[in-house]
């Protein structure tokens, strides 16, 4: 026992006895019995605090007599400790005094160690795992000897070498540690992957994984391209001959499928984050990874695809063993590294000749499997989750259509000609396996249909010269085939996808909608029941739009496609339901007398599904959706509401644990159905639902329930405030209050205004303010108290929004409120309202959030200026500012030190913040594309394939749907009211270059900081 051990035993006081408590207690968490389990976590969180208990943690994590799953339980509890209980000296305060002792530390340091010498593999990985969590706090100034110890293990057995490369694997560098480890890390990961002789398949891996995290670490941290390029050049020359030798290796211990699969992701990572480093070396792997690709695939198919011939690979529990999974691991890697160069602007160019060779290989990868045929054929849902979505588990296939994916996007038309190349000698062997009675000739043609959907928005636009018309007919023709239910169905799903097509006559129409309609027979097998939903789907949505014949003959036939899919739904389960409801919602959008004709059956499986799946938000999502476009046609919504409404109160109304968890959806459907009402409120709404809704957040202590009921009453509202207010002679201005009130206590959850509380008390005032009298005032002090000691970036933010549309629109009478009612602290509230408000701006998100309260900013500075109001001219505003330090290293102590609060004028830190917004607006419509910062592309190789892919990040931040349409309404009358143009960066640069003439620029302008000034003149004065 070491000295420090000793020093601890010195102060246990019974200390075995504590020992064998923490033994027992680990025990109990094993056990399956949840009571059990409950009081050992209960009793595990109170022994955290007895001295010593991560050093015995520790000791029975290296004591090999006890059994392996005691030892890990104990590592994931040591674990736990020291990512709660290991702190500087400093923080051991504010933790409540419950730190871990430096002698425990030390102890425990010296401990764990031992583990990476441990037998077992899984002990070896968490006891490093544990030590790279401790390092990121202690080392090297509380463990310089750290990496004494790893060299040393890496020096030793295999054993060690294994411990000590997850350890570097987890390990977090910092500049200084990547520059001087580096060097001394590097030849022994070399020196282990080279000795295939010494070490086995396993190790090896370990120096791969730690060579992918070491160029990781260099380049996040070498910042100096110089020096970066100096750093990496000396790796990769020693490196890639070995690297590249593996990877060429078709047979001994050295060829294993796994350790060629983490070399294939070093490259992936260097094309993706270092292209220019590989780029050198790619006439060397591309052949090796072409070659790789076409003569692993004939065993791909017979063994996996087709299962004609046995599986000759082992398997196993263990990883490096396994080479079942690891044959398709490998793969997968293959695909996952031509999608990195397909992406890459820099390396793109290398594959542009070959592309209809990878489109043929790549399509012969994403056939179906025998395996995942007969899951599908056991579970629906299954099926459904892999064509919908991909399905939870990365596969060949889904990889495949990454890379074709890929493709489209980066080659666009270019990819055409290839793409029929390729298409043209699958059809010809898939006819000639057909000829020959093969009964898998199918799969390739199910293959290039998947295959042809990645180009479909091309394809459609016309101008990409694909032979559209000689591909539908192959298509068509295809759908005679039904003892192949796979093959049909992605057949009819196709020819929907390209319905909108001029190339579809009256005849063809009819002729697929009547395969599409037999298909749903209940003889049919699920799978091409299912197929025919999605494809009906198809159909309507390629042709929502489209007027003429096409759109007689689809409505035609709705009402024989609504029994097919009635007879689909006994039996069916969450997922293939939400496909169900899904085609149901694009029928109803798709003709008003259908929906009209078809309700009775519609709505009584909207509101089993609803009662049924609740608490699937997938399916629930889809419920939904349907009730909004049942409601979205007038004579529907009476019957549903009278359908719907009873059942929503009888949820709202009951009491109890079990009701909580509907009570918050049936307020999301309540408020779907009151959106789209047209005023007056009819009576179920307004004397049965209404009370129902307030009465059930007012009872409640679920913040979801009320933020699901602050957005219903904010509906009940909008659609008709007249009716509310005078709800039982006034009696509704109470319960709006009442609602309010509790949805701003600050003594609730923050995140009962996590919701749009800002919109509900906006559209109280402004659609009730006459009505309401006094009672503004209250809601509004209500608002100052809720904002106190707040955390929730977004609940700040909905809070602030209130003011800020109250400063655009009714400037004198908010400003007059905020100056005389007191803060929290006894300041004047404006000077609380601003504090939080300027310290979070540019942390605010949604662009309506971000456009009015930076409008709203703008409107207060000019008033402020032009008035010298002394309301605002007396507020002030505490900053953190830098003072220079000269040329010295900031380390974090350093630059606290080079900190100082100073007191600014409000106005002067709104100036600041307007700045930074104009900045943030202004970036929104110059970013860079998404794509590599190191990537020199030519316009030749980075032409769009999609003009609908999001290239730019402002394309992701103000991307408006459907549901913004509120937003942008009201937007739009704050813009007019205040007399500025839509684009708010146009706005802020014309408000700031007239600000330079103003007599008080100069004032403001001492103020800013270098960085600030530089925007101003270099964008600012920009006329």
């Amino acid at each position: 026992m070491s000295n420090a051990e000793v020093g601890i035993g010195a102060v246990r006081g019974g200390g075995d006895s504590v020992k064998q408590a923490i033994i027992e207690e680990l025990q109990n968490l094993l056990s399956s019995d949840t009571t059990v389990l409950q009081q050992a976590e209960k009793r595990n969180k109170q022994l955290q605090y007895t001295e010593g208990y991560g050093v015995y943690l520790s000791e029975i994590i290296m004591n090999q007599s006890h059994e392996l799953p005691l030892r890990q339980i104990a590592i994931i509890m040591l674990t736990r400790y020291v990512e709660n209980h290991w702190a500087d000296p400093d923080e051991r305060d504010k933790a409540g005094g419950h730190m871990a002792t430096e002698q425990a530390k030390r102890t425990i340091r010296n401990i764990l160690p031992n583990g990476l010498y441990d037998p077992n593999s899984k002990i070896r990985s968490s006891v490093a795992h544990t030590i790279s969590t401790i390092a990121a706090t202690d080392y090297p100034h509380c463990w310089a000897e750290l990496f004494d110890i790893i060299v040393k293990c890496l020096g030793g057995n295999e054993d060690s070498i294994h411990g000590a490369m997850q350890v570097l694997q987890d390990f977090t560098y910092d500049v200084d540690q990547i520059k001087e480890l580096g060097p001394v890390v590097i030849p022994e990961v070399y020196r282990i992957f080279d000795s295939e002789q010494n070490y086995s398949i396993k190790t090896r891996v370990s120096a791969i994984r730690t060579l992918k995290q070491l160029f990781t670490s260099i380049s996040a941290l070498i910042t100096d391209k110089q020096e970066q390029s100096s750093m990496m050049s000396s790796i990769l020359s020693n490196f890639m001959d070995k690297l590249v030798h593996y990877l060429s290796m078709n047979c001994g211990a050295g060829s294993s499928f796994l350790l060629r699969s983490e070399i294939i992701k070093v490259f992936s990572y260097l094309v993706t984050d270092m292209p220019k480093y590989i780029n050198p070396f790619m006439d060397r792997i591309l052949p090796i990874i072409w070659q790789l690709l076409t003569q692993i695939a004939e065993t791909y198919v017979k063994v996996s695809v087709n299962q004609t011939e046995a599986n000759p690979l082992a398997t196993s529990e263990y990883e490096e063993e396994d080479e079942q999974t690891n044959f398709q691991t490998l793969i997968i890697q293959i695909l996952e590294f031509i999608n990195c160069i397909v992406t890459c602007g820099k390396l793109r160019g290398n594959i542009k000749n070959v592309l209809a060779d990878l489109i043929y290989i790549t399509i012969v990868y994403i056939q179906l499997g025998e395996e995942q045929l007969e899951d599908w054929q056991e579970d629906p849902e299954k099926f459904v989750d892999d064509e919908d979505d991909g399905g939870v588990e990365l596969t060949v296939r889904m990889c495949g259509r990454d890379v074709l994916l890929a493709i489209n996007d980066e080659f666009g038309v270019k990819a055409i000609q290839p793409l029929q190349e390729a298409l043209g000698r699958h059809f010809s062997v898939a006819e000639a396996e057909k000829e020959a009675n093969n009964p898998n000739w199918w799969k390739i043609h199910e293959a290039c249909m998947d295959a042809v959907h990645s180009f479909r928005d091309i394809i459609l636009e016309g101008d990409s010269k694909f032979d559209l018309l000689n591909y539908l007919t192959i298509v068509r023709n295809l759908l005679v085939h039904q003892e192949s239910p796979h093959l049909v169905g992605r057949a009819l799903w196709t020819l929907s996808t390209y319905s909108k097509s001029d190339l579809y006559n009256p005849q063809m129409i009819v002729e697929i909608l009547d395969v599409t309609l037999c298909s749903l027979s209940p003889d049919k097998s699920h799978i091409l029941r299912i197929s025919a939903v999605r494809a009906l789907h198809g159909f309507l949505q390629a042709n929502e739009n489209v007027e003429g014949e096409k759109r007689t003959l689809l409505v035609s036939k709705l009402p024989g496609f609504l029994e097919g899919i009635m007879t689909l739904v006994p039996g069916c389960k969450a997922t293939v339901l939400a496909l169900i409801m899904e085609a149901l919602t694009m029928m109803v959008k798709f003709d008003a007398d259908f929906a009209y004709a078809a309700h009775p059956k519609i709505t009584p499986l909207t509101i089993a599904a609803f009662l049924k799946y609740a608490e699937d938000p997938f399916v629930f999502e889809n419920v939904l959706d349907l009730i909004k476009a049942l409601c979205q046609h007038k004579q529907c919504l009476g019957p549903l509401q009278e359908k719907f409404i009873p059942t929503i109160v009888s949820i709202l109304t009951l009491q109890g644990e079990q009701c909580v968890e509907k009570q918050d959806i049936a307020l999301d459907v309540l408020n779907t159905i009151v959106k789209y009402t047209e005023p007056p409120l009819p009576t179920a709404l307004l004397e049965s639902a209404f009370p129902a809704m307030v009465n059930c957040v007012l009872h409640t202590d679920d913040h979801t329930v009320m933020v699901a009921g602050g957005e219903c009453l904010r509906s009940f509202i909008n659609v008709s405030p007249e009716q509310i207010c005078n709800y039982k002679n006034g009696e509704g201005v109470n319960y709006v209050m009442q609602v309010a009130t509790v949805l701003l206590n600050p003594m609730n959850a923050e995140m009962t205004a996590g919701g749009q509380i800002g919109r509900l008390i906006i559209t109280i005032i402004t659609k009730m303010g006459s009505m309401l009298g006094q009672t503004v005032d209250m809601l509004l002090k209500a608002v100052i108290s809720k904002m106190q000691n707040l955390e929730c970036l977004k609940v700040i933010m909905n809070l602030v929004l209130i003011f800020a549309h109250l400063f655009l629109t009714q400037m004198d009478a908010v400003l007059n409120f905020l100056s005389t009612v007191p803060g929290p602290n006894g300041e004047p509230a404006l000077q609380f309202v601003l504090t939080n408000w300027l310290s979070r701006q540019n942390s605010f998100f949604g662009a309506y959030e971000r456009k009015v309260t930076t409008m709203a900013l703008c409107k207060l500075f000019e008033y402020g200026v032009a008035t010298q109001d002394n309301r605002l001219t007396s507020i002030t505003y505490k900053e953190l500012v830098e003072e220079p330090s000269g040329d010295r290293i900031r380390t974090r102590s350093v630059a606290a030190s080079y900190q100082k609060w100073v007191t600014i004028p409000a106005l002067v830190k709104i100036f600041k913040v307007l700045i930074s917004e104009y900045q943030h607006f202004q970036e929104g419509k110059t970013d860079a594309p998404l794509t590599d910062s190191e990537d020199e592309v030519t316009e030749e190789d980075d032409v769009p394939g999609n003009a609908n892919k999001p290239r730019y990040i402002s394309d992701l931040c103000f991307d408006f749907d459907e549901d913004n349409a509120e937003d942008e309404q009201v937007l739009q009358v704050l813009l007019k009211e205040c007399n500025y143009t839509g684009d708010i960066g146009e706005n802020l640069q014309k408000f700031l270059t007239n600000f330079t003439q103003n007599e008080h620029f100069p004032t403001f302008y001492e103020h800013l900081n270098e960085s600030e000034r530089l925007v101003l003149l270099a964008k600012a004065q920009q006329k």
